[in-house]
């Protein structure tokens, strides 16, 4: 048998409300040449039986179990596990539309690119989803020939979500996702791959269903170790700018833009630090270790964000609670 041209990966942990649907998903796609590398992340429920039976019924299914470890590791063992020359993701409780694979494969070898995007949208609750128009024509709404510099200074729409994309395999050529990353893995390996990539496609058609559940990392109360993954984030973005120092400013204004929005404006949002010290002080503490490190530039932000910066360190509340409201 040929090697597969695509290879779909698919961390799969505790889904089986999810799985079968998102499997029926892509085994249902008009473009038939892939393979599914499916890595359960030591999953207690039913989702390792409902693997076993796709694979035993559909050889393009294969299936790798590791203990424990999160998406960040199971990605990166399907990378290393994958055998096509394009490389997909799926999470465990999405959906793609059934011309996915064959739109996103058309795009990329028509215009010779490393990378081929597409739109997605949002859906609710636990019932599967439909897609409108099942029927599509290949489109493209543009190509890019700097991606990083489109991406993050012209401000187009190259959705950032891993899961939008069919990549050309030789990107991964190290780069992986980082384990100290486990909930944001793909903002990091965006930037890293954007960068190393050489031209993208885009298609602005939504190719793939988002579900939206109670289990979302953005529908979660904010917990202490995603907190660390924000510190984390930015520190690993300075890293980067270090290697590529043509785009040392570009970098460092996004590192600037995460901390700020992850640590401050979404966080009172959500809070009142007033009334939240315990994860309030974990926020300020961040901040100020990468003030310390250089990983937070201030001369990046604005003079509202500063001025909200300075007020969030030195715990002036009342300031706070009026830029909240």
């Amino acid at each position: 048998m040929s090697e597969p041209l695509i290879s779909v990966i698919i961390p799969v942990y505790n889904s089986a409300k999810y799985l079968q649907t998102t499997l029926q998903s892509v085994q249902a796609q008009t473009f038939k040449n892939f393979e599914v590398i499916c890595v359960d992340d030591g999953s207690n429920d039913d989702s390792p039986q409902i693997l076993e039976r796709f694979a035993a019924a559909d050889n393009r299914f294969k299936i790798h179990r590791q203990t424990n470890s999160g998406g960040s590791a199971a990605r990166n063992n399907g990378l290393d596990l994958a055998n096509g020359k394009y490389i997909a993701f799926l999470d465990n409780d999405d959906i793609y539309h059934p011309q996915y694979l064959e739109i996103l494969y058309h795009n990329i070898v028509a215009a010779n690119a490393d990378i081929s995007c597409c739109s997605y949208l949002r859906f609710e609750g636990d019932g599967d989803y439909e897609f409108a128009d099942t029927v599509l024509e290949p489109r493209v709404d543009f190509v890019s020939e700097q991606p990083f510099v489109d991406k993050f200074v012209c401000k187009k729409k190259i959705e950032t979500l891993m899961w939008t994309k069919l990549y050309r395999r030789e990107l991964f050529d190290n780069i992986r996702f980082s384990l100290d990353l486990p909930a944001i893995n793909d903002m990091l390996l965006n930037i890293e791959i954007l960068l190393k990539s050489k031209k993208a496609v885009v298609c602005r058609t939504p190719l793939i269903a988002y579900r939206i559940i109670e289990t979302s990392q953005t529908l979660k109360p904010l917990s202490f170790k995603r907190i660390a993954e924000f510190k984390n984030l930015c520190i690993h973005i300075n890293e980067v700018a270090a290697a590529y120092p043509q785009q040392r400013k570009v970098l460092q204004r996004i590192a600037a833009r995460y901390a700020y929005g992850m640590h401050i404006k979404e966080y009172l949002e959500r809070y009142n630090p007033a009334q939240d010290k315990e994860r309030y002080d974990m926020l300020r503490q961040n901040l100020q270790e990468l003030l310390a490190a250089g990983a937070l530039r201030t001369s990046m932000l604005n003079l509202r964000q500063r001025l909200t910066l300075l007020a969030f360190l030195r715990q002036k509340f009342w300031i706070l609670g009026l830029i909240k409201n």
